[in-house]
């Protein structure tokens, strides 16, 4: 054989390992984030059913006046959704002071917080934050009872802005104008 082959040789070799590589820690990422979402998906039900369970005991042996009304769960619904809102800004922050908001995307959010789920997506329930991050500042949204969605956005000044509204993304968390809820 001659040198230029075997150079070819051993360079197809090592492309074919660092390919191979690539690929088991692709799939890996993979599985990890699957089994996290698992887990996270049991924790929530687990916790829905404890509310269920709780509402559902405050109503047993009452009249209809006192039962607990629909307006409870919703309490409880948008309670943990503010609650999850107040901790992705949190988290936010602890990236930003260690970089900027700039690094603050829903992959940097869940390695430090595994209890909720980050997406670029819509926020469709009170564990899962819809994440925004660009030019125009940095924003979480997360859904709430009904129609309700809470809003929490920090302007590339690093004022803090909160809102609700309708539209359950993180770039609808932008139009976030009060200074609390």
């Amino acid at each position: 054989m001659t040198p230029f082959g075997v150079r070819m040789t051993a360079m197809l070799t090592i492309v074919v390992v660092l390919i191979a590589g690539f690929a088991t820690f692709v799939v890996d990422q993979q599985r990890a984030a699957d089994r996290r979402r698992a887990a996270m998906l049991a924790t929530q039900r687990a916790e829905q059913d404890a509310q269920a369970r709780a509402v559902a005991t405050l109503g047993a042996g009452v009249d209809d006046k006192t039962a607990a009304a629909p307006g409870a769960v919703a309490g409880l619904l948008n309670r943990q959704a503010r609650e999850a809102a107040g901790q992705a800004m949190t988290v936010a922050a602890q990236i930003a002071a260690e970089s900027s908001y700039d690094e603050a995307r829903p992959a940097a959010l869940a390695v430090q917080d595994q209890g909720l789920l980050f997406v670029d997506g819509p926020s469709t329930a009170p564990s899962i934050v819809s994440v925004y991050n660009g030019s125009a500042g940095w924003a979480a949204a997360v859904h709430g009872a009904g129609d309700t969605c809470f809003w929490v956005a920090v302007t590339p000044e690093g004022l803090t802005r909160y809102g609700t509204g309708s539209v359950c993304t993180g770039m609808a968390a932008l139009a976030a104008d009060r200074p609390a809820w």
